[in-house]
């Protein structure tokens, strides 16, 4: 046998030959990560950067188009004229309109198309930095891989045949969970992109972007409408209650109230703040005009009550409802002109 300081010595031999080698795949390792790291962060910016301006230029080309007939460029406004007018929510209302409209859903197209192309260059680029990563470290909570595990989490949420693998990981957390913030921003940075969604049907081209959705009707004073809509639970949504001209001097004989009930059409959606705000077109009373902005509880179909109060000079009148959320489609008028004091 061996004496112990023969041993020793094999000992620190073999460590002196291993350890440059295990050092070196430890930052080689490392050195991987950081690279994708840097490239998850880097195309997802660029992405971000480029698919905010591309929707902002659809959005805006169909508001301009919305803006130009509200000014009267087409025609006289419906709001306010009987036809032939111009309806910013109906390109068929108007020839020049609709042609303006036209160019704007080719700018639209043209758009949508530049996404597809900024997305795939996004995947092609991470995929070509990150493909040496085990799952692990993409996916996994150790402080020395990526961290994604709870954004990883949220995609199992979503999909329960997820599974973490680089292209999945790329196509969730750089895909649907990237664009539906990025459709958020555009929002913010636009108020009316919603509006244009929903006057050129664009919601497969921008699928986060809320909708607005307009109905008109009118009422007499003491009635009421109920409208039913449908959400999901999580949906944000913002109602409002807008008036009309009623004596063509740019003023409203209505004076409108709004609640928004459960699904058995008499209990008020609990914690719904109404406010309220100065009408677009004033009301002869002085009234101001509703409107909530909330997250829907539950999964179901919900009701809008629209009421014509009584008071000494307000009698009751036309008004326009606007509803903007995810998904849901158009208010359905359910009750017209119902005693308002048999509702909540």
């Amino acid at each position: 046998m061996a004496p112990p300081s023969t041993l020793r010595r094999v000992v620190i031999l073999v460590a002196l030959v291993w350890s440059p080698v295990v050092f070196a795949d430890a930052v080689s390792d490392i050195e991987a990560v950081a690279r994708c790291q840097r490239r998850f962060a880097r195309e997802g910016a660029r992405f971000a950067q480029r698919t905010i301006k591309a929707t902002l230029t659809c959005t805006l080309a169909v508001s301009e188009c919305q803006v130009q007939c509200d000014a009267g460029l087409y025609g006289p406004p419906c709001d306010e004229n009987p036809p032939p007018c111009c309806d910013p929510d109906d390109r068929n209302s108007n020839a020049a309109f609709d042609d303006c409209m036209t160019d704007a859903d080719a700018t639209c197209a043209n758009q949508n198309a530049k996404i597809a192309a900024f997305e795939a260059a996004k995947v092609a680029n991470i995929t070509s930095s990150c493909a040496v990563l085990s799952p692990e470290e993409l996916c996994g909570a150790q402080n020395e891989g990526l961290s994604f595990a709870t954004l990883n989490a949220g995609c199992q949420a979503l999909d329960p045949n997820y599974t973490c693998t680089l292209s999945n990981l790329i196509n969730c957390v750089g895909g649907p969970l990237e664009r539906q913030h990025l459709d958020q921003i555009s929002m913010i940075l636009h108020p009316r992109a919603s509006d244009s969604v929903a006057a050129l049907g664009l919601q497969s081209f921008f699928p986060d972007l809320p909708v607005t959705r307009k109905v008109k009707e009118d009422l007499p004073v003491g009635k009421a409408d109920v409208w039913s809509f449908s959400g999901q639970a999580g949906d944000e949504v913002i109602v409002r209650v807008k008036t009309g001209d009623d004596n063509g001097n740019g003023t409203s004989n209505l004076h409108p109230t709004l609640t928004i009930l459960d699904a058995d059409q008499a209990t008020p959606v609990a914690d719904t703040s109404i406010r309220t705000s100065a009408c677009s077109v004033p009301t002869v009373c002085g009234a101001p005009c509703p409107q909530f902005k909330r997250r829907l509880p539950f999964t179901r179909t919900y009701y809008l009550v629209v009421k014509a109060a009584a008071s000494a000079t307000c009698t009751g009148g036309k008004y326009r409802l606007v509803v903007v959320s995810p998904g849901g489609g158009t208010p359905v008028l359910v009750a017209d002109d119902v005693d308002a004091s048999t509702l909540p």
